[in-house]
């Protein structure tokens, strides 16, 4: 500080000093009297410019002191800031220290606590250690028991399948013995028992033949004489309600038996009495006395016989219970009288006699019958059978076949039945009965009551109607043959072993497809045969198909079909960008050599770049690549079996290419929507290259005025860029113009030659 006040004292004497011999060189000397004002003027203008000068000499002076003084103020200050600064580093000396000791003390104890932490943490580690290790061993005993416990169920699947397959392999078995049994059986078929119930209808000829023994008065009787007689019979009626049964060419019948008998016959005979009062003898003479009987009879019979074919008898007994409806008697009678006071016997006329009407006979029961019964089936003409395509003749196997028209059946025949017992059980009465004192027959009685001996026996023949209700028995289901299981495995040719995939078809030697096309994987299929040869079509991607005959000759067979494919050539193309090494989607044509257009077309995938297509062996084939921004490819193709590698050369900056199959309507700026491909491809061009910017350059041929041609071409040209740009392209990477016809590069003259100047070119910028 010192120091600053003799500095600035020194510097104001040598100021002082210099000052005088200045003002002294600046003040103006006297002016002659010859001045001019304008010298006046100058003179004046002059001292006061000096006048200035001094004024800011002053002012600069007095500034300097001003500046001394802030400069010795300011170097007080920091004089005064350097010692607090001192102190104040001296304080934060003291402060580091105390804080140098802190953070060491702090230290210690963070060694101290990073020491115990270390030890914690050696000790959790271990613990974990401790802790991961028992985990794995829980994990490991864990992981053993899902192994064990997978490995068990796997075990009890393929048990199962093993089971699923014996209880099938067992119930094919038992299938095909169960077929074969029935074969058997039909080859040497058992006689089957067929049961009808019967409704038969018969008429014919009856008659109750009377055998009259004795004479026709008990005894006391004036005369004895025999009755003659004369069986005339009647008409018989008959129903049937019976079950028959057939066993083999065996016939048996038994069940109801109804009939209606009616007969009658005519006796002669004469009858005397004794007239005590007078003395005269009457004698009654009958000569045609007609006696008509009825019977109805319920009985049982019970018949056996054959049938040889449509023919058939049966023999039997019936045994019937009567039902008498009584009798009936008519005829005429002469009295002669014989009086002893008259020489000649004289007559009393010929008179009607008072017969018995409905008078009831009581006969002997049962009634025995044999029987006979003799005749033919009428199936041949009356019945019909059931139409088979019928709906209600359609049953579900095991079921009974319902009740239908080919289970009715029709016979007629001729019968005979003879009672072998005599059936008559009217006490003996007189045939006629007289009143006291009365000349005329009083009473008559049944013939068959002349004596109590008179035994009756019935006829009865005719012909019968017969209808058959069959009883359908339980239809037997005829097994059909139980198919064959044929299993089929596709392999490869080369490996032999199963393809992952395949398709399979089956059919017939008759060319019926027995199974439709099939996906198999390498596990293969199985599908269910009759007996017969088929052929199995096989085809897999990437292999031949190929086809296999086999035969199945035997009913549930299992048979195993394996049929190998020959793995076919396949072209594998990998098209990458040359410079970046990245897939490049492309499209590839394939041409035959010698022929034009492309037979295959392959797309390359947009993620690996790769494309496969199997060609046919034979031809040479060549590969072609027009790739949008790329230059163009072709090369031949050595081997259909390789794996070409193509790295495609990017357009350059400055290039250009057409945009082929790009379309336009005629002398317009509209794109035809077959051009999507060509629009799409320039698209993903400009979308996978992000950094390229094109021009689209529109090109016309020469055909109409130049201005309509430049106009259209601008047109075209921008009708390709607002594509582009709606499809998602940055407007600012795109240009469009049109060079009309300006620009051909073909001859104008032929059509082919405009239509290739008529372009859309595109050059890369």
């Amino acid at each position: 500080m010192r120091n600053l006040f003799r500095n600035i004292l020194i510097l104001s004497v040598v100021l002082g000093l210099n000052a005088t011999p200045i003002m002294a060189s600046m003040t103006p000397e006297p002016a002659p009297a010859a001045q001019t004002n304008k010298q006046k003027e100058a003179e004046k203008a002059k001292a006061a410019k000096q006048k200035e000068k001094e004024k800011a000499a002053k002012a600069k002076e007095k500034e300097k002191a001003a500046k001394a003084k802030e400069k010795e103020k300011a170097a007080k200050q920091k004089e005064k800031e350097q010692a607090a600064k001192a102190k104040e580093k001296e304080q934060a000396a003291k402060a580091k220290e105390k804080e140098q000791a802190a953070k060491a003390q702090e230290k210690e104890q963070a060694a101290k606590a990073k020491e115990k932490e270390q030890a914690a943490k050696a000790k959790e580690k271990e613990e974990a250690a401790k802790a991961k290790e028992k985990e794995q061993a829980a994990k490991q005993k864990e992981q053993e028991a899902r192994a064990k416990e997978k490995e068990k169920a796997a075990q009890e699947r393929q048990e199962a399948l093993e089971k699923k397959e014996a209880a099938q392999r067992a119930k094919e078995q038992k299938a095909v013995e169960a077929y074969k049994k029935q074969q058997e059986e039909l080859a040497n078929p058992k006689t089957p028992v067929i049961s009808y119930f019967n409704i038969g209808i018969r008429a014919g000829y009856a008659a109750m033949m009377d055998k009259i023994n004795g004479s026709y008065m008990g005894a006391g009787t004036i005369n004895q004489s025999n009755a003659l007689q004369q069986l005339k019979g009647g008409a018989g009626a008959g129903l049937d309600v019976t079950y028959n049964l057939e066993y083999g060419h065996f016939l048996f019948e038994t069940g109801l038996d109804f009939r209606f008998l009616n007969s009658a016959s005519t006796y002669g005979f004469t009858a005397t009495r004794l007239d005590n009062t007078y003395g005269a003898t009457y004698s009654y003479l009958f000569d045609n006395l007609r006696e008509t009987r009825n019977m109805l009879e319920i009985g049982l019979p019970l018949m056996l016989g054959a049938q040889f074919n449509k023919f058939y008898f049966l023999v039997g007994a019936k045994v019937h219970y009567g039902l008498p409806l009584g009798y009936s008697q008519k005829g005429k009678y002469d009295i002669v009288v014989y009086d002893p006071a008259m020489l000649e016997p004289y007559g009393m006329g010929i008179n009607e006699l008072n017969g018995q009407t409905n008078q009831k006979i009581q006969f002997k029961q049962p009634d025995v019958s044999v029987a006979a019964e003799i005749g033919i089936d009428l199936d041949e003409w009356l019945q019909k059978t059931a139409d088979p395509k019928a709906k209600k003749a359609k049953v579900k196997p095991g079921e009974r076949q319902p009740f239908g028209r080919q289970h009715v059946h029709y016979r007629v025949g001729l019968f005979a039945e003879y009672g072998v017992l005599n059936t008559n059980a009217t006490p003996a009465a007189n045939p006629v009965e007289f009143a006291t004192n009365a000349v005329e027959v009083n009473n008559t009685n049944t013939l068959l009551a002349m004596n109590g001996d008179t035994k009756l026996n019935n006829l009865f023949v005719g012909a019968k109607f017969t209808i058959q209700f069959e009883v359908p028995g339980k239809e037997e289901k005829q097994l059909a043959p139980p198919p064959s299981n044929v299993f089929y495995t596709v392999v490869d040719a080369e490996t032999n072993k199963p393809l992952a995939s395949a398709t399979v078809s089956a059919t017939n030697s008759e060319g019926k497809v027995i199974m439709r096309e099939k996906q198999i994987n390498a596990k293969g299929t199985s599908q269910k045969h009759a007996l017969g040869s088929f052929t199995l079509e096989a085809k897999a991607e990437g292999y031949y198909p190929n086809t296999t005959n086999y035969l199945i000759s035997e009913v549930g067979s299992r048979e195993y079909v394996t049929i190998a494919l020959r793995p076919r050539p396949t072209l594998r193309v990998h098209v990458t960008n040359k410079e970046t090494g990245q897939p490049v989607p492309a499209t590839i044509e394939i041409r035959r050599t010698g022929i034009e257009n492309p037979v295959y077309t392959m797309v390359t995938d947009s993620i690996t770049g790769t494309a496969r297509q199997m060609l046919t062996e034979g031809p040479r084939y060549s590969l072609h690549i027009v790739q949008m921004g790329y230059d163009r490819v072709d090369i031949m193709i050595p081997n259909i079996g390789d794996s070409m590698n193509i790295a495609l050369n990017p357009v350059k900056k400055g290039e250009v290419f057409i945009v082929k199959n790009l379309h336009f309507a005629t002398n317009k700026t509209r794109i035809l929507s077959r051009s999507e491909e060509a629009l799409n491809d320039l698209y993903m061009y400009l979308a996978r290259n992000p950094e390229v910017r094109i021009r689209i350059i529109g090109h016309t041929d020469n055909v109409g005025k130049d201005a309509a041609n430049q106009k259209l071409s601008d047109g075209r040209a921008n009708a390709v860029r607002d594509d582009l740009i709606e499809r998602g392209i940055d407007a600012s990477r795109i240009e469009a113009e049109g060079r009309g016809e300006t620009q051909p590069i073909d001859t104008n003259d032929t059509e082919e030659g405009r239509q290739n100047n008529r372009r859309v070119e595109i050059e890369i910028l």
